[in-house]
Parts: structure tokens; C-alpha cells; sequence
């Protein structure tokens, strides 16, 4: 996306000098009928407009943030009750419209003196900023339309204060009190960032510099612009200073703000900062440090972030009393808006930029989950809330008073800048002939060109299990338009929030809530009284406790985009009539407000003043149960770390999204030198030997040198066993190869076998398995398959290095009991799809181990073992076809039957599926060049469409070019549109309709029941996985890790996964547990989790590609 707005800016310096869900729970389902009423301007009298007129000396070509669009204040500014509402605007005057009852307002602009003089204004801040118990105005300005823009000391581009003269009337103020800011401000933000009793301001500012003027290799984040950076301002006795280099916050020149959220983020008493910065650089998150300085710490908390951030609002959205944030940015939802108006950074540009210090951005919406211990999970997409068009506005507010927060988002873009075939259009050489034909820059022809669509906004209802349904059509809210900023409030009064919404080029959208009719839910709402000069007890926290939940809000108006709320806050409670406990932690002070038995439907008047508790914890906050792991890593001594080569499957199969060359390491354990301590084996990447690790009597791990494994390097491990295959009593080694680096016959890809001289010491058998064919191996699992009483092996093939996607089976290795092996594969093992994992497993109660297969692009496949034969089993599974990663035993229902639990890909990326609209993978050489294509396709608007863009495809397969000269052309094109029946008729599909990661329940008749797990399994693929009873309940739980970063940008990582512990309920069902009350806290691309013991200790050992190994202490004895 960045490249595309980098084109159409540098043409602009050009012209200028050379002139994804989990469905919701069906009980949840809002009502259908229209939850707001869109009231026109003739009943409400409200006929605010920002309207832009093209003028040739301040146009886009001239201002990038022309279509930004401008914001909504809501606020009692003459302290009768009832909510007013303030609108900026962009070309004309600022209107205040104050709420006379009934849905009825009036302009009182003029006699207010509010109109102002600034210059594009953009942001409104309502916030009472000297104490004196009446609401102020402060309105940002962003450009000088009649003057350089560059011109530091514009006037007309000064931020404006309108001081509040109790009188219907207003004085500006700005330069007075030192807020008079000459930057290209977007908005700012009021608040007590130090505790101190008054509001202080952080200014969020838009870099002055053409984007296309940047040197991205030289990153200039510490490069601070006195005029244009954000600044952070100290109200110092009514007259703000700039103590930002002082504060710690970044001034920085390549800082392109658009939202700033302000909240406890941590529930440490102080204010933290979310900034959201658009184009290269990136947001960021600063932790109040609560001495007067913030500590920047993004990279640390999250680990991926948007990359064109608009918006952004800080709330929380699954009712644990801690502060999520949600982001916007420009990615579509439907297929056409995709096709025509979105690029995604190449894999190339990706590692560029983040070489260069600008960190993971992907182009999508972020919602960033709050493990109330220092990070972040992004779930956006496991959310469904990922893609909305071009988004500004980002409210997380309760919009249908059932207790949880829903989210709205206002989108849409006047003129379409990033349309592929504008950008076309306007950089084709005789147009720019024409164009600046007389050495005069014809602007209008250049702009009336830009395409302009509306879009609708949307309405994502809470389904109250992290995802979200959007009932904007149902609800009344999407009509299409050009929205940008947007407030909520309760402007009648009658306990629900209404909406607010400012409008490019059209009237402003007033919606009447009418949940209070229709739903009937219960609700308190708060009007707080500060000490002191902040008036509004702005950082105060309100805690609501009923029925065995908490409700949770925190007092900070501005957030969104250009925006301040309603400062009285509304808590739904949906049925809920009392609660049982209501507690105000006032942000200064040493006393808290409780309330007990508070009946719902009333408006609490409360005042710090009246406090009546002592400061304490906050019982709801705390974890509330002891860790069941520790980390122990550091006390085994185990140093060595997994370092993954260099190598990206795209730059030869161009088509793939995803990675198959960073699939390890997997470990086996085991007693290798027979001293009674287990010990484990751990797979190396290419180019590194596998590694084994001995256990010592202190409990710590020494490597052992294996000069085989050594000579072995050049191979990728994936998988191993530690078997007795000779049957001498110890622990010989099966280690398989893998990955896509290499083709056949590289003999890189042959498995290799290994004999332990007894004292763990192993030496390659190169003829043990005669007639081996080198592959990718995807597994590799030991059994008796045979019956003869010595270990057999099953290999699971996973791909053709150089044809993936073409499906490739398993074998079986029969052992002789010496450790030589006869291969044999049956039909039934032949073209499963691309094997992951496997286990042998008694299903049928006949003693001897049956056969349990997943992969990719497969279902998941049972054998029953009849002496020795495999043959398929009926299993009811058959259906399930996914993207399975791993598979793991347990009885989790205590019926002594074996069930099982299965990783697949998650639902927390843009990948979509169903079992009635499965995602496909087509593989064929469609163009005959020898070459084959992998194109991967998903149903959007119920049609079977590709996620390859048109110039992704037209790049590998050139002969389309003249088919599809436009991407508009190209939009909603089937494969059987792209491709004729002949270029079709050789090709495979692979499908997929199931993601998510589950449970098989074995009914005991041979048949398996599959259900989901938890949502919180859900937020990446799972790769590592075992059970046991961690808890000493007697039930058998789960523990799992997983992620993955090997996408292409156009998906980016997924990695919102820290560890998961599922705790058992004995009946099949689990219990999420998160890692801050686990202890059980992973970073990184998690690949195997095994039990191992150490000493007398049990253990998980975790093995994490590119990363060093994990290990975790089980404290139940």
C-alpha cells in the first residue's frame, strides 16, 4: 500500500516542479431490527457539512491529508444536562450546535464566538482544561490552503483553545495558554500524565515533509522536529510546556500521526499512550514510567502493528478489567475493492523496511489483545474485524447494552488514491505529456480522474468470545458515504450511546439509539466529579462487578479519530438489574468510591470528595490462582539455539504464501547412554547438525558430540525417533529430512538412520533402508506395526521440493529386529495430501497400535491394524478436511478410550473457510513452461476467487497480460475465468474446510466427534502439543504453543500465541488458562512440546525454530 501512495506523491513533486469465524454463539445474535435511527436534518436541525471544493492551490496534489476528513466533539458545554455536539471542519467554519431536548438542536456557532479562524481544521478536544467545571473546546489545525504551508509561524494553522465563559459565550485562548501549536496537528489528546491534579496534553502532529523525500535506510525516528513532531505538554499552573525530550517522547520528523489513545494500559495507577502513525513509520505504545517520563516499548509488547494506522481506541473488549487497542487501517473486505484499490508489500520490500528499524507492519486492521502482562495478542483477524475498507474512525463502545464492547469503524476515502488503475493512468508518460502540456500543471483533469466509491461503515457486534459479527446493515448504520470522524454519547438521555458521525461531502449522520425500546437492557451510567482542577475525573476507573462479571471503563474522552466522547460514561448490563458492586478508583487521591446492591437504570452522580474506601488492590485485576509452570531454562544450562537458514520458497515458486523451509525443530526424548536420566535429541536446521543433549545428575543438560550428526549438517531435520531398532537394549535414532530448499535427487532429502553404540554415541547405517527415495519428509513415528514384538516405523511424506501442492502420501519402514528395514507403501498410503504429523494408537482394543494420519490440504485419516495391514476406517472424520499441523493422545473425558487433540492452521488469519465454502489450492503448470503454479483461492461474495493479485499473476504468467490490461477487469475473476477449460483440465485442487484446532472425542464404535476448542487455541497454527494432568485435578489438560512467520506481508505473521494451557473439565471440554495465571509463557515460533523428566522434576521442554529451547518445571509434585 505505502508504494502505491509513494507513486502518487512523488508524481506529485513531479507535476509541482517541473511545471475469519468462528461463528457467534446463536443466543448472542443481536435483534434485526434497526438498532439506530438515522435522524435528518430537518428533525434535529443539525445541517453541519465538510464540504471539499477542488482549488487548484490546495488540492491532493498540493496537501496529502486532504481526504482526511475532519472530527466530532460531544460534550455539556452549559451544564444543562443534555450532551452538545461540536463539529470541525476542513474549508469552512467549525459549528457548535448545543442539544435543546427532544432531538433538537440549535447553531449557536456564532454568538459562541467558535467559528474560528484556524486554517483545515481537524481535530476537537473537549475537555475542561482549567478547572473551573465547565467543558473547553480545542480545535487542531492542520493547513494554510493561502499560505506556504511550510511557513513556521502561519497564524492561521495555530490550534485554537475557546476558553468556556460560563455564558453561552467563548474566548480563544490557545497562545495564553501555550497551546498554540503551528504543526500540522490531527488531534490531541487531555489527561493527568503525571498525577499531579490537572490536564496535560499530548499533541499529535503530521510530519511536514513529502513522504517521497525520505531516505527509508536512514531511519530518522530519533530525529526531532521542534515544530512538527507530537509533542507532550505539562500544564504548569494554566500554561502548557513542552517537556517531550525531557518525557521521553519521540518529536520524531518521519512521524505521520492520525490517532492518539490514551489509558491505563497496565493498571499501575498511570496513563499510558497509544500513537498510530501512518505510512513507514511505525506506532507507538508508551509506558508511563510514573515519574514524568514514558518508555517507548512497542517492539517489546507486540509484535506486529499495521502499517497505514488511522484510527485508534483503547478499551476493553473481553470484560478482564484491562485496556485492549484496536487500530484501523486500509485493507477491503469484498474481492473488487481488493483487486482494484490494494498492493501488499513484496517479501523483498518487507525485509527491507524492517532492516531499516521500521518493524512488522501488515496491511489490515489490529486488534491487540491485552495479556495483563506486558503483551499483546494481535486477534484481528480471528475477530473478523480485519478488513474494512479505508478506515478512519475506531470506537470499542457498547452499542446494544448487553455488557460488552462492540466496535465501530467509519471508512471510506472521497477519491480512491491508491485505484490501480488510476495510479496506472496517471503515470503513463502521455498523459504527464498532456498533462503538464504548457508547462502548467492541469490539476482538475488529474483529480476528476481519481475514481470515487462510497462504502458503507461497519457495526461489529461483541459475540463475547473475541469475535465479532458486523450488524451494520441490520443495525442502520451502513450507509455508504465518506466518514471519517466520529463520537458517541448519550444525547437523550435514556441510558444508550448514540452516534455522531462527520461526513466528507455530505451531511453529517446523526443515529438515535433505540436499544432502550428494543432490547430493553439494563445500564449505569456515571457523571464524575473530580478533585481538584480536573474536574471531569478524567483517568478515573470504573468497576462494575454482577453476576460474577466485571464491567470496566475508563474516564478519557478522546480517542477515535479527530473525536472526544460523551465524558459520562455508559456501562451496559444487559438482563442484569443490580449490581452487586460499583468501584471508582479515582486516579489521585488516597481513597476509593464503593457501592453496593446498585440498581441498574439510573445515572450515579458521583464525587472524589465523598470517597469512602482506602486505597487497595483491586481484587479482580490479580491473577487469582498459583503458577503451574516456571520457567527453568537458564538452570539446565542448555545454550544452543536453532538457527534456520536463509531461504525464501517464494523467490523460486512465486505463487506460495507461505514458507515450508521452517518447519523445524522437532526433539525426541529418551535414555540414550543408559544412566537412567532422560535425555533428548533436538533436529537442526539446514546447514546445522541435529544436536543430542545428555542429562547430567544436577539436572542439567551437557551436548554430546556426535561426529555422524555432524557429517549430516547439509540436510534440514524436521523430525526424529528415538527407537530400539536392534534390539540391544538402548535408544538408536531415525532422524527425517525435510524442508524445500533442495529437489530431487538432492541426497540432502534422504532420511538418515543411526545406531547408538549403548553409551549414546550414534553412527550412521547407510544401508539400512534399501531403495529410499529422496522427499520431504513431514514425519516420522514409531510402532509395532508387524506384531513380531520389534519397533516398525511410519514415514509421512510432506511435500515434492519444487511441486508443492502436489499430494504426496506415507510408508512404512518394517524392521527385521536388527534395524534393517523393507519399505513398503499400500494404495491406501499413496497421494494422502502433505503430511504433518501422525501416532500409533490402540482404537479397536485388539493390542496391536492402529494408525492415525494428518496433514495439509487432507482430512484426517484413520487405519485399523489387522496383523500388519492397514486398512481404512470408517471414522466420521472424513469430512474434516484442514490445514492439520499436529496431533495428540489423551483420554479427556475419562472413558479409558483414546481421543485425540488436533493443531490446525487457527483462525486468526485472512485465510477463510468452511466445510460448504472451503479454501482450494490449485496446482498445475498452466502456462506449460515447465514451471508449475500453486494458486490459492478462498469464496468471497459466495464465488471461488484467487488471493493472487493481478500483478503477482500477470508476473508469472506473462500470456494474461492482454487479458487483464486493467485490474478492474481483473476483480471477481474465477479460475475458470482466468484460465481456459484445456489450461484447467490437468489441474489438482486441494481443499480445506476446516481451521480450526480441536478436540476428537472417540465414541468407542469406532467413530470420532470433532468440536472446537477455545477460541484462545484458535490465535495461531499449533505445533507443539502434549497432555497430561498438569494440575493434579485427576484430568487430563492440554499444553500448546505454536505460531508462525513465514507469510508473505500480504498475510503477515501469525504469532498472537504466548503458550496456552487448556485446563481439562474431565468431560472433553477445556478451560483456557492465560499464561500470566499459567506461568506458562512462550515466545517465539513454537515447533514441539515433549515431557521430559529432569531428576525427579516433570518437565516441558519446548523447541522454537530460529530460538534456543525451553524449559518449563512442572510445580505440581
Amino acid at each position: 500500500m505505502f508504494k502505491n501512495l509513494i507513486l502518487l506523491f512523488s508524481f506529485t513533486l513531479i507535476l509541482v516542479t517541473g511545471c475469519k469465524r468462528a461463528a457467534p454463539d446463536a443466543a448472542l445474535q443481536a435483534p434485526d431490527a434497526g438498532l439506530f435511527s438515522s435522524l435528518p436534518s430537518s428533525e434535529t436541525g443539525i445541517d453541519f457539512r465538510n464540504d471539499l471544493e477542488y482549488d487548484r492551490d490546495f488540492n491532493i496534489y498540493r496537501y496529502r491529508n486532504f481526504y482526511n476528513g475532519s472530527g466530532a466533539g460531544i460534550g455539556d458545554v452549559n451544564n444543562d444536562g443534555l450532551a452538545d455536539i461540536f463539529f470541525s471542519s476542513n474549508m469552512k467554519e467549525n459549528r457548535l450546535y448545543l442539544n435543546r431536548g427532544n432531538w433538537k438542536f440549535e447553531d449557536v456557532t456564532k454568538q459562541a464566538g467558535v467559528t474560528g479562524k484556524g486554517s483545515w481544521s481537524t481535530g476537537v478536544s473537549m475537555a475542561d482544561i482549567n478547572g473551573d467545571g465547565w467543558l473547553d473546546i480545542y480545535v487542531c489545525n492542520s493547513g494554510n490552503p493561502r499560505s506556504d504551508e511550510k511557513e513556521a509561524q502561519s497564524f492561521s494553522r495555530a490550534n485554537e483553545l475557546f476558553i468556556n465563559n460560563h455564558d453561552g459565550t467563548f474566548s480563544e485562548k490557545a497562545h495564553e495558554f501555550g497551546l498554540d501549536d503551528r504543526g500540522l496537528t490531527t488531534h490531541a489528546a487531555f489527561f493527568d500524565y503525571d498525577n499531579d491534579g490537572d490536564l496535560d496534553a499530548y499533541i499529535l502532529n503530521n510530519s511536514f515533509r513529502p513522504i517521497g523525500s525520505f531516505d527509508l535506510r536512514k531511519n530518522l525516528r530519533y530525529t526531532r522536529d521542534s515544530l512538527g513532531g507530537h509533542k507532550l505538554l505539562r500544564n504548569d499552573n494554566g500554561h502548557f510546556t513542552d517537556v517531550s525530550a525531557k518525557a521521553g517522547i519521540l518529536g520524531s520528523i518521519i512521524a505521520f500521526g492520525l490517532g492518539v489513545t490514551v489509558g491505563d494500559l497496565d493498571q499501575d495507577g498511570w496513563q499510558d499512550i497509544y500513537v498510530s502513525n501512518d505510512f513507514f513509520e511505525r506506532d507507538y505504545l508508551y509506558h508511563n514510567n510514573g515519574d514524568g517520563t514514558f518508555s517507548e516499548v512497542l517492539e517489546k509488547e507486540m509484535r506486529h502493528i499495521s502499517a497505514a494506522s488511522m484510527g485508534a481506541d483503547m478499551a476493553d473488549i473481553n470484560n478482564d478489567a484491562y485496556p485492549d487497542i484496536f487500530v484501523t487501517d486500509m485493507l477491503p473486505e469484498q474481492d473488487t475493492r481488493i483487486k482494484t484499490v490494494t498492493s501488499f508489500d513484496s517479501p523483498d520490500r518487507f525485509r527491507y523496511t524492517t532492516g531499516s528499524g521500521y518493524y512488522n507492519q501488515f496491511t489490515r486492521n489490529m486488534l491487540h489483545l491485552n495479556n495483563a502482562d506486558g503483551t499483546y495478542s494481535e486477534i484481528a483477524c480471528l475477530g473478523g474485524i480485519e478488513a474494512t475498507d479505508w478506515s478512519w474512525g475506531a470506537l470499542m463502545m457498547d452499542m446494544d447494552n448487553d455488557g460488552w464492547r462492540d466496535i465501530f469503524v467509519a471508512n471510506g476515502i472521497a477519491q480512491d488514491l491508491t485505484n490501480q488503475d488510476y495510479l496506472m493512468f496517471a503515470s503513463d508518460p502521455t498523459i504527464q505529456e498532456e498533462i503538464i502540456a504548457g508547462g502548467k500543471v492541469d490539476f482538475k483533469r488529474l483529480i476528476d480522474s481519481i475514481p470515487s466509491v462510497k462504502v458503507p461503515n461497519y457495526a461489529f457486534h461483541n459475540n463475547h468470545n473475541l469475535t465479532f459479527t458486523n450488524k451494520a446493515e441490520t443495525w442502520g448504520l451502513a450507509q455508504p458515504g465518506f466518514s471519517n470522524g466520529s463520537a458517541y454519547g448519550d444525547l437523550d438521555n435514556d441510558g444508550d450511546l448514540d452516534l455522531v458521525v462527520n461526513n466528507v461531502n455530505m451531511e453529517a449522520s446523526i443515529y438515535r439509539n433505540e436499544s432502550d425500546k428494543l432490547l430493553k437492557n439494563n445500564y449505569l451510567k456515571f457523571s464524575l466529579t473530580g478533585d481538584g482542577l480536573n474536574t471531569a475525573a478524567f483517568g478515573a476507573k470504573i468497576f462494575v462487578r454482577a453476576a460474577g462479571q466485571t464491567f470496566y471503563a475508563e474516564q478519557l474522552p478522546m480517542r477515535g479519530f479527530q473525536s472526544s466522547m460523551d465524558p459520562r460514561q455508559n456501562i451496559g448490563m444487559g438482563s442484569i438489574a443490580k449490581a452487586d458492586t460499583v468501584l471508582i478508583k479515582w486516579l489521585t487521591g488516597d481513597k476509593m468510591t464503593l457501592l453496593t446492591n446498585v440498581p441498574a437504570n439510573q445515572t450515579l452522580h458521583l464525587s472524589q470528595k465523598d470517597a469512602n474506601m482506602q486505597m487497595a488492590a483491586i481484587p479482580w485485576l490479580q491473577p487469582g490462582r498459583h503458577p503451574l509452570f516456571k520457567n527453568s531454562t537458564a538452570a539446565t544450562g542448555i545454550t544452543w539455539k536453532h538457527r534456520e537458514n536463509q531461504f525464501y520458497d517464494w523467490d523460486r515458486d512465486r505463487l506460495l504464501y507461505f514458507l515450508y523451509s521452517t518447519e523445524g525443530p522437532r526433539v525426541a526424548t529418551g535414555d540414550v547412554n543408559g544412566d537412567g536420566r532422560e535425555d533428548f535429541f533436538i533436529c537442526g536446521a539446514k546447514d546445522q547438525p541435529g544436536a543430542v543433549f545428555l542429562q547430567t545428575p544436577e539436572g542439567k543438560f551437557r551436548p554430546s558430540k556426535q561426529p555422524a550428526l555432524d557429517a549430516d549438517a547439509a540436510s534440514e531435520d524436521v523430525d526424529a525417533a528415538l527407537f530400539d531398532a536392534d534390539g540391544d537394549g538402548d535408544l538408536d535414532l531415525y532422524v527425517a529430512s525435510g524442508g524445500n530448499e533442495t529437489e530431487p535427487p538432492s541426497p540432502e532429502l534422504a532420511d538418515r538412520f543411526y545406531l547408538n553404540d549403548g553409551h549414546g554415541i550414534f553412527s550412521a547405517k547407510k544401508d539400512a533402508i534399501p531403495g529410499q527415495k529422496p522427499f520431504a519428509t513431514g514425519c516420522v513415528r514409531a510402532g509395532d506395526a508387524d506384531g513380531d514384538g520389534d519397533q516398525d516405523l511410519f514415514v509421512g511424506m510432506r511435500l515434492l521440493p519444487g511441486k508443492v501442492g502436489l499430494p504426496v502420501g506415507g510408508f512404512l519402514l518394517i524392521n527385521d529386529g536388527k534395524g534393517y528395514f523393507s519399505m513398503t507403501q499400500p494404495d491406501n498410503l499413496k497421494n494422502l495430501g502433505l503430511i504433518t504429523d501422525a501416532v500409533w494408537s490402540d482404537l479397536d482394543g485388539d493390542k496391536d497400535p492402529d494408525l492415525v494420519v494428518v496433514g495439509e490440504w487432507m482430512p484426517i485419516r484413520v487405519f485399523i491394524n489387522n496383523k500388519g495391514q492397514l486398512t481404512n476406517m470408517d471414522s466420521g472424520l472424513d469430512q474434516l478436511s484442514g490445514l492439520w499441523k499436529r496431533i495428540s493422545p489423551g483420554d479427556f473425558n475419562g472413558d479409558g478410550l483414546t481421543d485425540f487433540i488436533v493443531g490446525n492452521e487457527g483462525l486468526n488469519t485472512r485465510l477463510d473457510a468452511s466445510q460448504q465454502q472451503p479454501l482450494s489450492l490449485f496446482f498445475n503448470d498452466f502456462d506449460k513452461n515447465g514451471t508449475p503454479e500453486q494458486i490459492l483461492c478462498r469464496y468471497n461474495g459466495g464465488v471461488l476467487l484467487p488471493y493472487v493479485l493481478r500483478g503477482e499473476l500477470v508476473g508469472e504468467i506473462p500470456s494474461l497480460k492482454k487479458k487483464y490490461l486493467k485490474f478492474k477487469r481483473y476483480a471477481n475473476q474465477s479460475m475458470t475465468d482466468i484460465f481456459t477449460p484445456e489450461q484447467m483440465k490437468d489441474a489438482i485442487e486441494l481443499k480445506a474446510g476446516v481451521l480450526t484446532s480441536g478436540v476428537l472425542l472417540n465414541l468407542g464404535n469406532g467413530k470420532f466427534s470433532f468440536t472446537a476448542l477455545p477460541n484462545e487455541a484458535q490465535f495461531a497454527p499449533l505445533y507443539g502439543i502434549t497432555t497430561g494432568d498438569f494440575d493434579g485435578d485427576g484430568r487430563t489438560d492440554v499444553v500448546a504453543g505454536g505460531n508462525f512467520l513465514g507469510s508473505k506481508p500480504e498475510f503477515g505473521y501469525v504469532d498472537a500465541d504466548y503458550g496456552l494451557f487448556l485446563k481439562g473439565d474431565g468431560k472433553g471440554g477445556f478451560l483456557p488458562v492465560r499464561s500470566r495465571a499459567s506461568g506458562f509463557r512462550l515466545d517465539g515460533e513454537v515447533r514441539d512440546i515433549k515431557t521430559i523428566r529432569i531428576g525427579q522434576q516433570h518437565s516441558l521442554l519446548v523447541a522454537r525454530n530460529n530460538e534456543s529451547p525451553e524449559i518449563f518445571s512442572a510445580l505440581l509434585k
